[in-house]
């Protein structure tokens, strides 16, 4: 693709198999804003829902007025990151793909023939906006040890998508925090990491064996992994071990 204006509109389709209410849609725009930030307009609508009762719905969680829409900004990054993307990957026509994107310039959709940074790239962005745009609060892992369905927490993180920041904290008081680099191998990390446990067990089920545990928004249980490297891991290692 040429390189065009920095001006982008993604739509993003969550996947195929996750059902309603979960289910949704997301259009963001994505350009440059004033005093260096980007500016974003943000839609995110809920799909399919009329196929199951209030009840069910409300159960899982939801209400019948969970679409959002949003305009304001995000760091500069976010743009510089999206020209990036858009740049380095190989185009095709519109096709049936959870990520499309607007040629600059036209009414053109276009579909990335390697979808899966996409995807994991934009759902990044979703999060940012729904941060940002006060839907959402920051996602919150928190580790520790179960012992007879009792969890013991002993570090938290707070991962903040919108500025890529990640604030850890230990109880009683040692505090961190990782950007950049340390961001970008962190999360790079735990996609993979949530995405192989996934695969294998129920992350929402309580674990039936006591052990270290990450719990994640107080839902997603994921079992402790010890070969995760760079400095947002270490730390954890270094200041968690003793506290247990």
């Amino acid at each position: 693709m040429k390189k065009g204006p920095e001006e982008f509109s993604i739509l993003f389709q969550s996947a195929a198999d996750i059902p309603p209410p979960h289910a949704f849609h997301a259009l963001i725009k994505i350009g440059v804003g004033e005093d260096g930030f980007a500016a974003i307009e943000f839609r995110q609508e809920y799909t399919d829902r009329d196929e199951i009762p209030k009840e069910e719905i409300e159960a899982e969680g939801f209400s019948l007025e969970d679409d959002f829409e949003w305009q304001g900004k995000l760091p500069h990054f976010w743009l510089e990151e999206t020209q990036k993307i858009v740049e380095t990957t190989e185009w095709k026509s519109a096709s049936s793909s959870q990520v499309l994107l607007a040629e600059p310039g036209t009414e053109n959709w276009l579909s990335p023939v390697q979808e899966k940074k996409w995807i994991r790239f934009t759902e990044e962005l979703i999060q940012a906006c729904l941060e940002e745009g006060g839907k959402e609060l920051p996602m919150e892992m928190a580790f520790g040890e179960l012992l007879k369905n009792n969890f013991f927490e002993t570090v938290s993180l707070e991962w903040r998508f919108a500025k890529k920041e990640i604030h850890a904290t230990i109880k009683g008081g040692t505090q961190a925090s990782f950007s950049g680099r340390d961001w970008d191998d962190a999360e790079e990390q735990l996609k993979t990491w949530m995405e192989d446990e996934a695969a294998e067990a129920d992350l929402y089920q309580l674990p039936k064996f006591k052990g270290h545990y990450w719990l994640v928004n107080g839902e997603v249980w994921l079992p402790e992994k010890n070969n995760l490297r760079g400095r947002v891991w270490e730390w954890v290692d270094e200041n968690s071990r003793n506290k247990n």
